[in-house]
């Protein structure tokens, strides 16, 4: 059985979204006792890594300071051990694998270590690693196809360690290096005039925040409650932990934050759901920094559109309706009362009654029957209050306008917009 210790060549693997392959059921049952004999070794393969490192001399890792070294041989460990877990595909592993290194990056950017330095420890685990499962595997006479395909797996690892390295390891020397917070705040308040489509301001803005010239921005507005902490330190530190850099600057009533996101922002929300009090709206950027400022009319406008005193995060996308009723509080008002104002007359239960039996039939596209469902009643009680609603508005929901009209002002009354005056109109343009 002929050995080789070269990197494998590509076949037709099946990939994962980040690039590296998946072995298959069969593969992995084959490849089992030579992952096994690896976990048996993996400290002695971290000793190899770490004397490769320590016999060359001081690298770059600053092993004068106290701890150095002995910390450095423990995060060899503790990489050469999830390398392992990953490389044997225990799913498990796979985030505490990804997030080990992106601790990592934040950590060797913050004690200076140059990037090429750890960049190049990477390289020698993933070699080390390699040569000892070709032993392994050859010993206990693993097929070669098998090992070639787990060598594929290992070096495309490999290319995904060296990505979320890079990302951590850069994010955080911005962090370091922006702790200026005038340069920072003088940048958003800019961008948050317009000032984006300025080519030199852009320039000078993507130096500052950290940003290339394609990256996908997520702007987020936050009205913090009166009585409630409105300092976004909390929050861009939550999100430095998740992997985001993040931008934050006070504005009169509302804080502005830019995000560089590459996903959805569905994930930054989720933080910011577990991290701030009071109504948060974000829109996503898509005219690059020249369109953050519509992007920051579109987020206010979202987090407007949320009720006082709720605590809640919403992305623009999702309150489209609430949001234009909620930019025009005059117009609004008058949508209400000369739609549902006869209704809104009638005595308290009766006109709670009504209101909820419209919402319900409404959701369901005029259906009784779904509504009945909802409200827990007889479809001919749902039917007789759509009656009864028609005759104090005037309005039939057969009516594609009158039903538009309706909706638009049930979604008003519903999300408590109302009865907004000048003080939400001012809110909107504080």
């Amino acid at each position: 059985m002929t050995q080789t210790s070269h990197r494998p060549g590509p076949d037709q693997a099946a990939e994962q979204g980040d690039g590296t392959v998946l072995l298959t059921s069969a593969e992995r049952e084959v490849l089992a006792p030579a992952f096994d004999a690896l976990r048996s070794r993996a400290d002695h393969i971290a000793e190899a890594v770490a004397a490769q490192l320590l016999d060359g001399g001081d690298l770059g890792y600053g092993l004068d300071e106290p701890g150095r070294a002995a910390e450095l041989r423990a995060s060899i460990r503790d990489h050469v051990r999830a390398g392992i877990e990953r490389l044997a595909d225990q799913r498990p592993a796979q985030r505490r694998a990804i997030d080990l290194w992106r601790e990592t990056g934040r950590r060797r950017a913050q004690q200076g270590v140059p990037m090429e330095i750890v960049l190049t420890t990477y390289m020698i685990g993933s070699r080390l690693m390699w040569e000892a499962l070709l032993e392994a595997g050859h010993r206990l006479d693993v097929p070669d196809r098998a090992l070639m395909r787990a060598g594929r797996l290992l070096w495309s690892t490999l290319d995904v360690q060296g990505t979320v390295l890079r990302d951590s390891y850069r994010r955080e020397e911005l962090a370091r290096d922006q702790r200026d917070p005038a340069r920072v705040a003088e940048v958003l308040e800019g961008l948050s005039q317009g000032r984006g489509a300025e080519a030199d301001f852009a320039a000078r803005a993507r130096s500052v925040l950290g940003l290339d010239h394609d990256s996908a921005l997520l702007v987020l507005v936050w009205l913090p409650p009166a009585d409630g902490p409105s300092t976004p330190d909390l929050v861009r530190e939550r999100l430095q932990d998740a992997g985001y850099l993040s931008h934050w600057r006070r504005q009169g009533a509302h804080v502005l934050g830019l995000v560089p996101s590459p996903d959805d922002g569905t994930r930054v929300r989720k933080v910011l759901e577990r991290t701030v009090r009071g109504r948060v709206g974000s829109a996503t950027c898509r005219d690059g920094l020249s369109g953050v400022l519509a992007a920051q009319d579109s987020a206010l406008a979202a987090a407007v559109s949320l009720p006082r005193g709720s605590d809640a995060v919403v992305d623009i996308s999702e309150r489209l309706p609430e949001a234009l009723l909620a930019a025009s509080p005059s117009l609004t008002t008058q949508l209400v009362e000369a739609t549902l104002g006869p209704l809104l007359s009638v005595g308290g239960v009766t006109r709670e009654v009504l209101l909820e039996t419209l919402v319900a039939v409404l959701r369901h596209g005029g259906s009784a029957t779904y509504a009945a469902e909802d409200l827990v009643c007889h479809r001919n009680t749902v039917i007789y209050r759509v009656k009864r609603v028609e005759e104090l508005t005037g309005l039939s929901l057969d009516d594609p306008r009158d039903r538009l009209l309706l909706t638009l002002a049930a979604t008003a009354v519903d999300s408590g917009l109302a009865g907004l005056g000048s003080g939400a109109d001012g809110e909107v343009r504080s």
